[in-house]
């Protein structure tokens, strides 16, 4: 009598919903991470319908999830539909456990010593510690480092508007008037890019110099927010992509049953660096003349202007702005102008859709020719060459 066979029944692999507002920097980072890992482990079954956050109501019952949202009920909603949950907050406080999120009160550190470095003395918080506990650990990192180098900081009193009234920007002259009774030339932190973006353009709007008088930094480091403001915005560049690495990480550790520690229940990462732009391109300057002088070059100096362009706007004799730049950045106005240049011509290296004339002609140069034996002096690489190591 034949014997009856039976087929081995394979087990499923883990079904897993990544939930992330990918409508900001910081989803799509973490939505990045998250697969990275799970692509190199080959291991889930990835929910990636449900990747953008569109339906949630349809999530499907899972054995995992990985969520990032500024709306609890969408937290509240993935917990009661998925076995194992590890949460990335960012903009929202979770009592759950496990989290991995960056480290709030380095970040704001990072944002002091920044500020500092720029030659400032007075300082402010763009943010509202009252609110929310991950704004207060990222004004309690930036004050005590402000304070452990002798500094105080002002802090913002009123609440950052709802969605939508925020667009109407009737909070700006409050904004204003708070800005303008504090000591100038002063460093401003926003609590994110979306503070700092909104202070940029109040400061625009009145003709605040930005960052002559008010140098400002955000934190996330989205480039939408940071490039479209102007002057462009420096930010803490928090690893979002690594959040999202290591919750993978977590996430496979649980569906494997096994038990965490105390500390591993909260995960918290390091920023990557500062991202630096023109809103903290300064050394602190108290001749309103050179000021003046050093704005006009920040706006200008790729059209391109000249030394005699600049005294036609600040009625000063060119010997004295000679002698007020030396001491005050260590460079005559024509060595800031190519400095301004160059710098430009970096940021637009790491951009792969512009080619080397196009970069060329909006730093003002006449040719590539030109701006490639400008750019080799100065770097000591060809902007070919540049671009190559960096992108």
């Amino acid at each position: 009598m034949a014997k009856k066979r039976t087929a081995k029944r394979q087990s499923r692999p883990p079904r897993v919903a990544i939930i992330c507002d990918v409508s900001t920097g910081y989803g799509r980072d973490i939505t990045l991470g998250a697969t990275r890992f799970a692509n190199l482990q080959r291991e889930w079954e990835l929910c990636t319908e449900t990747i953008a956050g569109h339906a949630i109501d349809m999530l499907p019952r899972c054995d995992g999830a990985i969520v990032a949202s500024g709306n609890p009920e969408v937290y509240d909603l993935v917990a009661s539909r998925c076995e194992r949950v590890v949460y990335c907050p960012v903009t929202l406080d979770v009592d759950r456990r496990p989290v991995v999120s960056v480290d709030d009160r380095a970040v704001g550190a990072l944002a002091a010593e920044h500020l500092i470095g720029c030659g400032l003395n007075n300082f402010a918080y763009y943010g509202f510690p009252e609110s929310s506990a991950f704004d207060r650990r990222r004004y309690e990192g930036f004050s005590a480092t402000l304070k452990s180098y002798g500094y105080e900081c002002s802090t913002c009193e009123f609440p950052w508007p709802p969605w939508p009234n925020r667009l109407t920007h009737n909070h700006h002259p409050q904004l204003l008037e708070w800005i303008e009774s504090l000591p100038m030339p002063l460093g401003v932190m926003g609590v994110t890019d979306m503070q700092a973006h909104d202070l940029a353009g109040a400061c625009l709007t009145v003709q605040i110099p930005v960052p002559e008088r008010v140098a400002i930094v955000g934190v996330d480091d989205d480039p939408l927010l940071c490039e479209s403001a102007w002057p462009p915005i420096t930010s803490v560049a928090c690893d979002f992509k690594r959040v999202g690495y290591e919750a993978a990480k977590t996430l496979k550790r649980l569906l494997m049953k096994e038990k965490l520690d105390k500390e591993e229940q909260w995960i918290r990462l390091p920023p990557r660096g500062i991202t630096e732009r023109q809103s903290t391109d300064i050394v602190a300057v108290n001749q309103p003349e050179v000021a003046e002088a050093i704005r006009y070059i920040r706006e200008h100096a790729c059209d391109p202007c000249t030394v005699k362009d600049i005294l036609h706007v600040v009625p000063v004799g060119r010997r004295w702005l000679e002698v007020q730049f030396k001491q005050t950045l260590g460079r005559t106005p024509h060595d800031e102008i190519n400095r301004v240049r160059m710098d430009t011509a970096r940021r637009l290296l790491t951009q792969r859709d512009l080619s080397i004339v196009d970069i060329a002609e909006r730093c003002g140069f006449t040719s590539a020719q030109t701006f490639s034996r400008a750019f080799t002096d100065v770097v000591g690489a060809t902007p070919a060459t540049y671009r190559r190591k960096r992108t």
